[in-house]
């Protein structure tokens, strides 16, 4: 392998992880995924080992083999694969040391096996460092001591929620958010609502623990805090803001069924200009209490459902829910929605198919032929997101289709739903479950989004190129 095409490999493998940071970051903080923890990432790789930085060599000009710019570390200690490495093993690395570098320092490191140049041994590639300060490195060791799915687990995490460290910050929290929902019903015995109440009202509280706070409020509160949460949701409501799912979400675990008259009133029948963003606030909450279905019956959240029909934009949004609980209702309006759509609400006809498709009743069946002289397009379309069938839906040319392929399968409901619960409370919904509920639209963002990424890293190319084809060479 020439040293240009070694070079492209480690530069372009460090935008791609320049890139993939800006993701998770750049998201909202209660987005599509949550990012891996320390842990996850310790648990997927092949080494992982705590090294002191020695330091980084300075390349004359005119060398030209890659090896001479990487930086010089020694294991101190070994958290994974001590079979093959041992303690004070010197390991050399790719690195761009910051300013602040200073020999001594310790960084996580990762490493995999990878087949050699010449394809005759395996060797171990180690990633890109992680700085890591005594307090992390102590976070690090304590956390990977325990089991999964314990509430210790949570216990350890907690105090670093409010870390000055923006690493811990954000991987405390990302063990919460990973938690299965019972797990964190264990906890209830060490919450003390009056803190969460609290950090809730300081102004100073990210995002992301405000919502978490939230939640846990959702297991050690009672209806006492009801007229505190009553008084949130007409801020927020107000506001828009990105806590709302998690608020809403908190005060009908409080309020129970009874709280529904007065979320389906304010969000889900107002008129206003924000009415599309706070109202999927309410559906991402009555959605976790459907998935749920132990504070509030499930049926009673399908009627408030059924009724959001009556708006297509927002009625397109449920109806794989409306689905998924076996609420066949529906399949007249859910019709009339597919053919009275026009215009820049067309896409609503993708989610109605599938419905359709998904219903195992006759009178669906028999709709399928008449939405398909229709718009074609919309009921291909919505063949490819179907949902599971227990009847035989009619295709084009007449004949039974025996099964439709489903990347939206979801658990009984019965059986509990672990950190999809949770992701549901926080406004967290992943990228199939957009597709059902925002259809073609979010398929054309999506689309905008990737090609930026796209046209960015042709850009970065495109300087590379131009900065190994310089007679100088560089030094890294």
């Amino acid at each position: 392998m020439s040293l240009h095409v070694k070079m492209v490999w480690q530069i372009v493998t460090f935008i791609g992880i320049i890139f993939g940071f800006f993701r998770i970051v750049g998201a909202c903080s209660i987005c599509a995924s949550l990012s891996p923890t320390l842990c996850d990432e310790m648990g997927a790789a092949d080494f992982a080992v705590l090294a002191e930085y020695i330091g980084t060599p300075e390349v004359a000009p005119g060398i030209k083999d890659p090896e001479a710019y990487k930086s010089s570390f020694k294991i101190r200690k070994i958290f994974k694969g001590s079979d093959k490495i041992s303690d004070g093993t010197p390991v050399r690395v790719l690195f761009f040391p910051s300013e602040s570098a200073r020999a001594g320092d310790h960084y996580l490191i990762h490493g995999n096996w990878i087949d050699s140049d010449d394809q005759t041994a395996r060797v171990i590639r180690w990633t890109t460092p992680i700085a890591m300060s005594a307090k992390a490195t102590d976070y690090l060791q304590r956390m990977w001591s325990l089991p999964k799915d314990e509430p210790q687990r949570l216990l350890e995490a907690m105090p670093y929620l409010e870390s000055g460290d923006p690493m811990l910050r954000r991987d405390s929290f990302d063990e919460f958010g990973k938690a299965p929902y019972e797990v964190l019903e264990q906890l209830k015995p060490q919450l003390d609502k009056q803190t969460l109440i609290a950090k809730i009202n300081n102004p100073q509280t990210e995002p992301n623990i405000r919502k978490l706070c939230y939640t846990l409020l959702t297991i050690c509160g009672t209806q006492d805090e009801l007229p505190f949460l009553k008084s949130k949701l007409k801020e927020e409501h107000q506001q828009a803001d990105e806590s709302l799912p998690a608020i809403i979400a908190c005060y009908l675990s409080l309020a129970g069924a009874e709280g529904l008259p007065l979320i389906e009133q304010t969000f889900l029948l107002q008129g206003e200009a924000d009415q599309e963003r706070r109202a999927g606030a309410a559906i991402t909450a009555l959605r976790f209490h459907g998935q749920e279905a132990s504070v509030i019956e499930r049926e009673q959240i399908a009627q408030v459902f059924l009724r959001m029909l009556q708006k297509p934009t927002l009625g397109a949004r449920i109806l794989s829910d409306l689905a998924r609980w076996e609420q066949w209702s529906a399949v007249d309006q859910v019709s009339a929605m597919f053919m009275n759509a026009e215009e820049d609400h067309l896409w609503v006809r993708e989610p109605a198919i599938r419905y359709l498709l998904a219903c195992p009743t006759e009178s669906a069946r028999n709709q399928i032929p008449k939405l398909e002289a229709i718009d074609a397009l919309a009921v291909r379309n919505g063949r490819r997101f179907a949902l599971p069938s227990k009847s035989k839906p009619i295709l084009s040319n007449g004949e039974d289709q025996t099964s439709i392929a489903s990347s939206m399968q979801r658990q009984p409901s019965s059986i509990k739903q672990g950190p999809e619960k949770l992701a549901q409370a926080l406004n967290i919904s992943d990228q199939k479950e957009q597709l059902w509920e925002q259809g073609f639209e979010t398929q054309q963002t999506n689309r905008w989004r990737y090609g930026i990424l796209l046209v960015i890293s042709l850009l970065f190319m495109v300087l590379l190129g131009w900065l190994l084809i310089r007679k100088q060479p560089q030094s890294f």
